[in-house]
């Protein structure tokens, strides 16, 4: 029986990871490795582990209107015994006790009655009710008991203004139901709408129609967007340089859908790397549930020094995804999501098949983001688990990747970033991934070092492994309008990033790697923006190259 075996890898992202002996596991990994057809599906999931981790978007801000003191006449004199409440639904009265005590036994002109429905209005306010006024209507006060009628700010109906959805209403209409509005839920429902594809909240604003409270939401809709990124960092058999395309559409066939695709390839050796992925997502209730369903297909034809041994690489992967919010705040967001799929890889040599993986698993994970020390923490952990079904390669299959990885496997990944402003237009970013092992893996499901969010000294998958830790930490100033201003803002920075995989068992390719440098990003306008970096290896020479010789990576990307 195979037992599980979990270990700890840790590193701190400025440390030069000295060089050390090398091992059977040490070596470089073999040149299939390096040319996995899948490798644009691994450095995704490496540097944005949820499928949707975009930076949180801020909740328009509610106008709130002030409490409504109805005008007493200025010569206005009661002598105040008691004070009673009407109109109260969720609060009690003892939640105003200190502010009655404060009053009756009082002698109360129009100033003191004023501030007195104010006082209860802003308690209202401070218990949750955000739309909760107080008006003290003319009376005849007899016995000396002042009654304060408390409004606790019910929504009766929602104007969606601009570009109005049924999905938009959808997510809106929870608010009202014939229940006080509270702030926290007020909120949670303007994200919802605004994280649907294609939809941003511009403003809302709660008023008074009659005897009705009214929320007014000012909506805008972007049905048809897209990027085009073209950048360098690609290793020589399958680029270096690359062109990324994305399209998004929203609200193709019902309200709340969204269809996204991408196409990658290597512009000037075209036929190095074509990949494909389309994901169709459709929101299915008011709470925010969403299903989907991905897949993606590519094919590599290397090139530069590999090309003479005439590989090539066919994958596919096929899956459906759910993704459900569990908490949503401005300040504070948490996300569940889960996933099952079949990838599909295969490697040929001359023409013959040389490796044939094919992986079934099923994946949950949790994702946030919190306001955190003056910064902003965003963390994902998933749990990962292979499933000895539907072909799935299984242990000693002479074609995979690892003769000696189970079907069976279980992974936990953990990733983490953080920003903060530290003033003078100085900020700090650090981020870091781990990735725990019960058994050997095969490749698509190891986690490499090189390329891409960490290692950026490296090319992709410079040394991968069943498990291992890396981590990253830049320090940045924002720059604005440089140039005279020919660019909007950019930001300079230097970096340092390291990182350790280990493999379980035969496995090779382990080791550890360290890099650092600097560059500017810039943001042109009009969507185009541009990076220019230098990135130095500091642990030996790089494979693809040969050399240890700095990096120059370049982005440009257009979005549209």
């Amino acid at each position: 029986m195979r037992v599980p075996r979990f270990t700890l890898a840790f590193l701190a992202a400025s440390a030069a990871l000295a060089p050390q002996a090398a091992s059977a596991q040490d070596r470089p990994p073999p040149a299939l490795d390096r040319v996995d057809p899948g490798q644009p599906d691994r450095q995704e999931r490496a540097e944005e582990p949820i499928e949707r981790a975009a930076p949180p978007r801020p909740a328009a801000p509610v106008e709130v209107p002030v409490a409504r003191v109805n005008a007493a006449p200025a010569d206005t004199r009661i002598l105040v015994g008691a004070i009673m409440f009407s109109g109260l639904e969720v609060l009690q009265p003892a939640d105003f006790a200190d502010i009655v005590a404060a009053h009756v036994g009082r002698e109360l002109d129009r100033t003191a009655l004023s501030d007195l429905a104010g006082r209860v209005a802003a308690r209202a306010r401070a218990r949750g009710y955000v739309f909760a006024s107080a008006v003290i209507d003319p009376q005849r006060v007899e016995t000396g008991v002042l009654t304060v009628r408390v409004d606790e700010g019910r929504i009766d109906r929602i104007d969606v203004q601009g570009d109005a959805s049924q999905a938009v209403e959808a997510a809106l209409a929870p608010l009202a139901d014939g229940r006080p509005a509270t702030l926290a839920e007020v909120e949670r429902r303007l994200l919802l709408a605004g994280d649907l594809p294609g939809i941003r909240v511009r403003a809302s604003r709660f008023v008074r129609d009659g005897n009705q409270g009214v929320l007014q939401v000012r909506v805008d809709a972007d049905r048809l967007s897209g990027r085009v990124v073209f950048e360098n960092d690609g290793s020589r058999p399958i680029g270096p340089e690359q062109l990324r395309l994305d399209v998004d559409m929203a609200a193709l066939a019902v309200a709340g859908d969204a269809l996204a695709v991408t196409y990658v390839t290597t512009p000037f050796d075209f036929g190095e790397l074509h990949y494909g992925r389309a994901r169709y997502a459709v929101r299915v209730d008011s709470s925010g549930t969403e299903l989907g369903l991905v897949g993606t297909i590519s094919a590599t034809d290397p090139g530069a020094y590999l090309r003479e041994r005439d590989l090539e690489g066919r994958s596919w992967f096929a899956g459906v995804t759910l993704l459900q919010p569990l908490w949503r705040r401005r300040d504070a967001s948490l996300w569940f999501e889960s996933e099952l799929g079949l990838r599909d890889l295969r490697q040929y040599r001359g023409g013959a098949l040389a490796r044939h993986d094919r992986i079934l698993a099923m994946r949950v994970g949790l994702y946030g983001h919190v306001e955190l020390v003056g910064g902003r923490l965003r963390a994902n952990a998933s749990l990962s688990r292979g499933l000895a079904g539907l072909n799935a390669t299984r242990l000693g299959d002479p074609l995979a990747s690892r003769d000696d990885a189970p079907a069976d496997f279980t992974t936990l990944t953990l990733w983490a970033d953080y920003i903060r402003d530290l003033g003078s237009d100085f900020s700090i970013r650090v981020a870091g991934r781990s990735q725990l092992s019960s058994e050997p893996l095969l490749l698509a499901e190891e986690v490499g070092l090189g390329g891409g969010a960490f290692l950026r000294g490296y090319n992709y998958n410079e040394r991968s492994g069943d498990q291992g830790a890396m981590a990253m930490g830049e320090l940045r100033w924002n720059w604005q309008q440089p140039l005279g201003g020919l660019v909007r803002r950019s930001q300079l920075y230097a970096f340092a990033d390291g990182g350790r995989v280990t493999n379980l068992e035969g496995g090779r390719g382990s080791g550890s790697l360290a890099s650092s440098g600097g560059g500017v990003r810039t943001f042109i306008g009009n969507g185009l923006g541009a990076d220019f970096e230098i990135a130095v290896p500091l642990s030996g020479p790089r494979y693809d190259t040969g050399d240890a010789d700095p990096r120059f990576n370049v982005r440009i990307a257009k979005t549209f």
